[in-house]
Parts: structure tokens; sequence; C-alpha cells
């Protein structure tokens, strides 16, 4: 029989204050020492098949303990030594839940904040590898152990989940680190990272910074420090969309182009020929990338209201919302698809990615009755949460594929919490508590079968890369805590508390306390201790816990709670009861030991399409798994038109095509048993006998300003051509047909890697009627970087509507809009190819190719 539960409440942990400020016994006499009293016996340890992890909690002052930790289990290079110490500090928060583990976890969070709290930062492609200071009067967060820089996307994530709300000031100087301005100009944009193919606007994510702004904001005092805040962000913000608009915006299904957020590292997530030619990937649209910028968008339309700006984000975000739920829902999957591959292949992937699909839940892009059924169907399996994409890729080193990474993890948590799926939430908190426990850090990934931070597989080995204390993981821990346990939700106008506890953690974690305290959080210069008091229901039972009743320093409260009802100091009681309707949700598993119930056929191939009288032939080739487990389903310009064809199948004939018109097939494999289904075949045209629905245009015909000939390489271009004011234009072209064109270019960029740099190649290109010297289409033209200036490839498209029978001219220039990353003042000191050398935007343009649609 468990001791009777006593709310203890210190409010000052000792009698007479040092000088120094503290109390005789070493506390701050301000701190709050609620704890409830528990048998917390049992609770020091973790056991998983990977070991033991072990926690020895010692009062190390009244109000404060130190934690000493230990594991078993194998841990990346043996870091962090068993013994660490993890003690909890005066001025932040602490954790009392009577589960010694699980509040020496959130200690561990809070410690690994603290030594990512930085004000020098180094990484080997700036500045030589040298110290250069970051964060101005604030310091900034470095990404992690392995990673001491500050990146866009981890240290927006990382404040939108935990961190700004325990140090706004250092996580506003981390996100000002990412503005920059134009060289030579004076508005600022938001820095997209080194990255694939040469960064923007293959990589396009940047926008997420506006959510680690959004969480600044909220926790930033009323002031002038928070209204200079606001007015840099908006105009930040705003500048980054309005040219996002322009470059990487699709009109025709209102959908932004660009890669995956987070899932950057190309074979791991794309088809395998995306390997060596990353246009395709700047070709596709990406469900996680489109929701950022529906969130950009939304934000950047509240700042404008609050600033007295007019604009029309508010109407392009709802646009967008209702754009990609119509573009990226499979309804038989239950599931938002990870991409839509190209305009030559436009149906959604039947690829799966536990952000994106997070971000759909909490965005409001998935309705209700979606959100439920994404909870329920997105699969888990092995000890932890659920893979961040799902299938898995075979013959493919583990780092996003077959990983669990916690910040995702703690975004899932989130859906589950706004859904309601109380099974899905608990096994979320149940992974990150297992993560940091046995790992004694917060790591940047973990092997989704085993959990472990490094797992020998021959080839396929990995993490690839993991770091201990990662800061988006940091964030993601304290989010469980903070954000969706105690459901401190901070937003502009006040504190919601909106606490999501599933009754069955009551169970495993919380069996001997009546009650869970969360004492000391910070907003806007107040502390608050939340005390959630939970029902003496000690049965495993389903669902979540409801909120019966609220009280803010004694006084019933509900709704939001603003600034002004605080106190410097404060109490929240919230009496949690069972729910009228105990719904536990529905979670799905997969068994690793079953490798088709985890992992996706291999990519299949499209031979060249042919013309049989008036019927279309596809040649297939599945991609190498037992033919008799796999049937294709087959797309043409974007629609399924075949399901089931049997995997024997070497050929297949079309016998629905136009033969006078143009059609692009893709197909994938799906396993009969499980019904994962591979990533799709690049895409096979039919463009008329003898190509007769392509027209090309080699360089020698164009006209030239800026560049010189030359033959180097193999082809005919203009060298060093590309700088601003130069151009490309084609002879007058005669239109043959009315309808689409695609506009697309053979082009070499040798500027550096398909993995990284920031000198992608960007080129406006405008569509003239030669009647009457009007522009009729516009667009941009995305040439990746090859890696080789021996390399050719061919770019993105630029569609246009033309006429038969009319003339045109097509342009090809560089102008203010259409400049990389390189343009930005922020890679002054980048040692790459528009870095320290100046700002790069060449590219060798050998044809210039219309292909009529």
């Amino acid at each position: 029989m468990r001791a009777p539960l006593i709310l203890v409440a210190l409010a000052a942990c000792g009698n007479a204050a040092t000088a120094g400020g503290d109390d005789a016994n070493g506390n701050d006499p301000a701190r709050t020492c609620l704890s409830p009293e528990a048998d917390r016996t049992g609770t020091q340890t973790l056991t998983d098949a990977l070991g033991t992890a072990t926690v020895e909690a010692a009062d190390a002052t009244p109000c404060l303990r130190h934690y000493t930790l230990s594991s078993t289990a194998p841990r990346r290079d043996n870091s962090p030594p068993n013994g660490e110490g993890v003690d909890e500090v005066d001025g932040w928060p602490t954790l009392r839940t009577g589960n010694d583990m699980f509040d020496a976890m959130y200690a561990l969070a809070l410690s690994e904040t603290r030594q990512a709290s930085v004000s020098y930062i180094h990484d080997a492609a700036f500045s030589n590898n040298e110290e250069r200071a970051c964060g101005a009067d604030t310091g900034c967060f470095e990404t992690g152990k392995s990673w001491t820089y500050v990146w866009t996307r981890d240290t927006s994530y990382a404040a939108d989940l935990g961190l700004a709300a325990l140090d706004p000031d250092r996580a506003r100087g981390s996100l000002e680190f990412k503005l920059s301005t134009m060289r030579g100009g004076d508005t600022e944009e938001i820095v997209q990272d080194t990255g694939t193919g040469g960064s923007y606007p293959v990589s396009t994510d940047r926008v997420v910074w506006a959510l680690g702004a959004d969480a600044v904001l909220a926790q930033m005092p009323e002031g002038a420090a928070r209204d200079a805040f606001m007015a840099r962000a908006y105009a930040a913000i705003s500048a980054t969309l309005d040219r996002d608009r322009e470059v990487v915006f699709d009109t025709s299904d209102g959908l932004y182009r660009g890669e995956q957020s987070f899932l950057d590292w190309r074979e791991q997530t794309y088809p395998a020929f995306v390997a060596t030619d990353v246009t395709p990937i700047a070709s596709s649209k990406a469900l996680s990338t489109n929701i950022l910028h529906l969130r950009a968008l939304q934000v950047a339309a509240t700042l404008g209201d609050k600033l007295g700006k007019s604009n029309t984000y508010a109407a392009w975000a709802t646009q967008l919302q209702s754009a990609i739920r119509g573009a990226f829902w499979i309804e038989d999957a239950g599931m938002f698809a990870t991409f839509v591959a190209s305009p030559l292949d436009s149906a959604p992937a039947r690829q799966f990615d536990l952000l994106g699909n997070s971000l759909a839940v909490l965005s409001g892009v998935a309705t209700d009755a979606q959100a439920t059924k994404v909870l329920a169907h997105y699969p888990h399996m092995g000890p932890g949460a659920a893979p961040v994409i799902f299938p898995e890729q075979q013959l493919t080193r583990v780092y996003h594929n077959r990983a669990e990474w916690p910040f995702v993890t703690a975004y899932w948590l989130r859906a589950a919490a706004q859904g309601k799926n109380a099974a899905v939430a608990a096994r979320a908190v149940k992974s990150l508590m297992r993560a940091a426990a046995l790992n004694m850090s917060n790591m940047e990934n973990l092997e989704i079968a085993s959990g472990a931070p490094w797992v020998d597989d021959g080839a396929y080995s990995g993490p690839v890369v993991d770091s201990q204390r990662q800061l988006w993981s940091i964030g993601g821990y304290l989010s469980m805590v903070q954000h969706t346990l105690f459901g401190v939700h901070a937003t502009s106008d006040g504190l919601a508390i909106e606490p999501f506890v599933p009754r069955e953690l009551r169970a495993s974690l919380f069996a001997t306390t009546d009650s869970l305290i969360l004492n000391d959080l910070p907003w806007r210069g107040t502390k608050t201790s939340v005390v959630l008091h939970l029902p003496a229901s000690e049965s495993a039972a389903t669902g979540a816990y409801v909120v019966k009743s609220m009280k803010l320093n004694g006084a019933a409260v509900t709704g939001m709670i603003t600034r002004a009802q605080l106190d410097d100091s404060n109490r929240i009681d919230v009496e949690l009861g069972d729910p009228d309707d105990a719904t536990e949700g529905v979670i799905e598993t997969r068994d690793v030991a079953q490798w088709h119930q985890v992992f996706a056929p291999r990519v299949p191939t499209v031979g060249n399409v042919a013309r049989s009288g008036t019927q279309l032939v596809l040649p297939l080739a599945a991609g190498g798994d037992d033919l008799a487990t796999v049937t294709y389903s087959i797309y043409r310009d974007g629609t399924r038109i075949a399901n089931a064809v049997p995997g024997a199948t070497t050929s297949w004939t079309d016998t629905t095509a136009n033969v006078a018109a143009a059609a692009c097939y893709a197909v994938e494999t799906c396993f009969t048993d499980s019904g994962n289904c591979s990533q799709r075949s690049k895409a096979s045209c039919w463009w008329d006998d003898n190509y007769a629905r392509i027209t090309s245009y080699d360089a020698s015909t164009l006209t030239a300003i800026g560049g010189t000939a030359s033959t180097d390489h193999g082809r005919f271009h203009y060298d060093a051509w590309g700088d601003a004011g130069n151009s490309l234009s084609t002879p007058t072209i005669s239109a043959t047909r009315t309808g689409p064109y695609l506009i697309q270019a053979v082009y070499g960029n040798g500027a550096g890697g398909v993995d990284t740099g920031v000198a992608c190649g960007l080129k406006r290109v405008d569509v003239i009627d030669t009647a009457n010297n009007a522009t009729v289409a516009t667009g941009f033209l995305v040439m990746p970087q090859t890696g080789s200036w021996d390399t050719w490839a061919e770019s993105t498209f630029v569609t246009a509507n033309l006429e038969a029978g009319k003339t045109y001219r097509v342009v090809v220039a560089q102008d203010g809009t259409s400049r990389n990353m390189s343009a930005l003042s922020s890679f002054a000191t980048y040692g790459g190819t528009g870095g320290a050398g100046g700002e790069f935007s060449r590219v060798n343009i050998s044809e210039l190719k219309l292909l009529a649609r």
C-alpha cells in the first residue's frame, strides 16, 4: 500500500538570505519548491533490451537536486561517461513527478540547454573554422556537440519546440544570426544554409525561421525590444515570402517547389536516380516545406496586422492550405504523401514522413477526420516511437532512413495530443524518455528497429552521423514536458493551459503520485508553477485525463491567462479527471522482423515509350525484388491508370493513350503482402514520332549578352556567362501548336558538388510575343550544382501557353530576383564558391528546349 500523498509547498527554502540573494541553504528565496509526497522506489532505473539506465537523485539543497547518471546500453563513442552529474540550477525550472528518472531527464535537457548556450561558434566551411561571435549581446545556441554552428532549420525547430520558452533572448540572437542582407543591399532575408545542389532554390525550407520567431515573440515581454524584433521579423519573413512567391511558387497548382524539410540527404528519401542529378528535387513539391510556407504566411499576416501593414499573406495562406490538402492526401493510405515528384509526374508519391504528417495535423491542413486517420495509420516499429520516413529504403544506410529522430517524435506527440490519440502520445513520451536515459543525452537520431545510436549492418550501418545534445532533440524533450504533458502554450495574447496526460502513463510512470509539478516555468518576466492533480485511479485505463477545473493563485480561472493576471511568482492548479468517453486512439505497429512490413520495393524503371499503331508501349523492369512478390502501378500525367499489374510483366500497353498528344509515364512497384510501395521511376515521356514535340536551340543559335563563346567541356556554350545583366535570346519561334509548352535548358554548373554549396544556378525566363513585345510568360530555371563543369544536365521547367501561328522569343537572363544564396552577405566568410570570392551566379548553357505538352 502506498503512502498518502501530501503536496509540500516550500515558499522559501530556508530562513536567512545570503548577501548574494540566496538563503543560507543556497537557494533563491523567491523560487518555488512544490513537490508531491511520493514513494519513488523503483523509479531510478529504466531497463531495455539494450541495457539499463540508472539515476541516483540526491538533494543538493532543499529545493534542488543533483542527479548521477549511468547506463549499461552502448553509447555513441562511449559518451557521456558513466557517473555524469546533472545539477538542477537556481533560476531554472524543476520537475517533480514522483519518478526520479523522468525528473532527471528533464533536468538533463535543461543542463544540455545550458551547454549549448555559447557566445562563439565555428564551422570548417566558414572563416577557416575560426571562432566567431554570435548573438551580439545575447549569445546563441550551437546545434550540437558535433555541430558547433548555428543552422536555420535546427535553430528554428528547437526554438519552436522549447528553447524560446527558457531563454527567449538567446533564441532571438540565434535566429537573428540567420538573417542577412543581400551583398550591396539593406533588405534582410532568411538564410537557406548550404545544401543540396547549391542550396536555394533546390532547398526552400528557410521559412521555418518564422516558427522560431513566432515562439520567441510569444515569450518576449511587451516593450521596445519586442517591438524591434517584431518589426525585423516581419520585414525578413515578408521579403523571403515575396521572393519565394516569384521564384518557387507554382501558379498551376498553388504549391511551392523545393526539397523536403530536414530530410535533405538525397538517396535517403528520394529515388536513387537523384543521387547525382538533383534537378528533380528542385522540381518537386514537399509536404513539410509547403506547410512551413503556410505557417510563415500565417505568422506574416498576424505580424502585419499588429504593425499596421497591409498585405495579402492571409489570403495566400487560405489558398495554400486548400492546395496542400488537395495535392498530398492519399485516402486509401490515410496519410499525406511526402512529396509530389515533378510536372511530368504530378501524382503524390506513396512515400510518407512523420514530420510532414505531424505538421499537417498541427497546422489544420488535416481535417479532424484526416488527423484521426493519420494518427491511426502512420506505423510505429521497434522499441521507440515512429520512424521519420515510411516505408524504409532498401540497401540504404541508416540516417533518415531506418531512424527515429527525437525532435520529430516531439512534433508527433504534439499532433497526438491535438488529435486526442492517447495511445500514440503515451508511446511518444516513453520513447523520448527512453532515448535520453539510455544514451545519457538527447541524441540526434537512433536506429528504429533497436533504438540504438549505432547498428552494424555492413555497408548499411548507421546512423551515419549522430551527435550528443542535439539542439532540436533537447527542444523536443522540453516540448514533451512543458508543451504537451503540462500543456503550457504561450501565445502573443497569453498562456493557455491545456495538459494532455494519457492515463496509461499513470500506471507506467506516475503510479505513486497524486500530482505532477513543474516549478518556475518562465514567461514574460514571471515564474509560474503548474500543479496537475491526478484522479485517484491507478488502473491502466485508456484515453487521457481532461481538465475539470483550474485555479490561478487560488482563484478559479478559465480560458487564456493574460500577463496582467500574473504576479511575479504564480501557481496554477489544474484538477484533472477521467474523460466521459475514454477513447484511447488507434496505433499501428509493424513487425521489424517481417521486412516487407518495413521496407519498400526497389525503384523500377521505364524504358523509352514507343508507339504501336494507335497505342503506346512501356518497357518495364522491376528494381531487383522477387517478381512474384510485387505488382506494378502505372501513372500517366499524374493519374494512376493501372494497378496490380503482375511483377513479371516486361512490357505494358496503354490502350487508352492518344498518340497525337504528349504523355508522360511513371511506375511504382508494391509488395503484395504489405502494400508498401516503392519510390516511382523517373518519368518517361512520349513526345510524338521522332520527338516532333521537342524543338531545340543550340547555344550557337542564341544571341548572347555577356560571356565568351567556347567549346570547352565538350559542348558549345558561352563561358563565364550569368552575371548581372547577362542574357541569352532565342531566334524568333513560330508556335506550331496551341497549348502549354515546357522550356528547359541543358546546362553545366561546376561551382560545387551536388550535396552542398550556395551557387545553384537560377535564371529568369521571359517569353515575349514578338508582335507586340508583350511578355506572355515568365518563370525561373533552376540549374543545381553538378560537381563538374564537364557534366551536363537538364534544368527545371518554365511553363508558357503559346498560340499556334504566333511568333515568340525566349530570353534567359540574370536579374535582381534570380540570385542564389551566394548573394547574401552572410556567406562572405564561406570557403566554397560564392563565398569569400564574391557572389557567383554563372552557368554554362549549351541548349534551350521547348517541349509541347
